[in-house]
């Protein structure tokens, strides 16, 4: 199994194990007819193992669509003339972006790459859940040297009217230039919010957690302490920063750590569709490398759309 199929495979069990219960599952999504009015419904696969024909048959048009809920949106890029799984979001409970961006250039040199990045954030019972995907691939003269895909998990468990709160964090981490299959990480702590007006939020969190380097040549478990810092500030109406720091320290060798900073600055262009441009950048430095260099910057400028 590749190093990509273990990431697939490993973010599927993480799908499973949260519990969506307001994303639909891949067996059964739906397309939107191109009025927006009427949905087409997959295959049901348990019964189509039994009997493909009509199972399939449930794909042609008829009366038998439904209308697609208004308070809901379909994610989906194209339909290639067959079944394509896609995700129902119900916008009365979840919040996010979605982001995408590409360039290349051919003739003397020929490059491409491709961004993609998916944050999404709901409310529960105790605090707050968020969801992050990125994802980054680029090429130069059909050679490959850049691709990652970052995932992460967490859980914010907030209380009315007390700066002091709780967190957990699940993080995997693909990169194919990295002496590593893949990076599992999991943390909590206490965070603490201390500056918190109309314009800015300022706080900062610890605790501790593990990680293990799957496939590299020493992938022990190892016991991190966890140092951060956010930002968000409110520059004017249309224009907000954010800032992400955070510090992992080997608990047994101070010396030994990795640093994930992130930054984005982000303009609205249109409000009522929910349009911006968003400049990012992240580095993620790890003081054990290997062979690799310690440091890898990753910066875009994409067009972000708010669900």
């Amino acid at each position: 199994m590749s190093r990509l199929r273990h990431v697939w495979f490993v973010i599927l069990c993480l799908y499973s194990w949260i519990g969506w219960g307001n994303l639909v599952s891949a067996q059964q999504p739906i397309l939107l007819h191109p009025q927006g009015r009427e949905a087409i419904y997959s295959p049901d696969w348990s019964q189509g193992v039994r009997n493909l024909g009509p199972s399939i048959a449930r794909l042609k048009p008829g009366e038998h669509r439904r209308p697609f809920p208004e308070e809901e949106v379909d994610v989906v890029s194209e339909n290639l003339e067959f079944w394509v799984p896609t995700i129902r979001i119900d916008k009365t409970v979840w919040d996010g972006t979605l982001e995408f961006g590409g360039n290349g250039t051919t003739g003397n040199t020929k490059t491409s790459r491709v961004f993609a990045s998916v944050e999404l954030e709901r409310d529960t019972r105790l605090g707050e859940l968020e969801i992050d995907l990125d994802y980054v691939r680029s090429k130069a003269n059909n050679v490959v040297n850049k691709h990652h895909t970052l995932f992460d998990v967490g859980h914010q468990w907030l209380k009315d009217g007390n700066s002091l709160s709780w967190f957990a964090e699940l993080g995997l981490e693909y990169d194919e230039f990295r002496p590593f299959d893949l990076r599992l990480t999991a943390n909590g702590g206490i965070q603490k919010l201390f500056v918190d007006n109309d314009t800015t939020q300022l706080s900062w969190k610890f605790g501790a957690g593990i990680s293990q380097e799957i496939g590299a040549p020493e992938d022990s478990i190892v016991p991190e302490a966890v140092f951060g810092l956010i930002l968000e500030k409110q520059l004017t109406s249309r224009q907000c920063l954010e800032a992400d720091v955070d510090y992992f320290p080997d608990w047994s060798n101070f010396t030994e750590f990795r640093i994930e900073a992130e930054a984005s600055w982000r303009i609205v262009l249109d409000e009522q569709h929910g349009w911006s441009l968003k400049l990012a950048a992240l580095d993620r430095y790890d003081s054990t490398p290997g062979d690799n260099k310690p440091n890898d910057f990753t910066y875009s400028l994409v067009l972000l759309w708010e669900i």
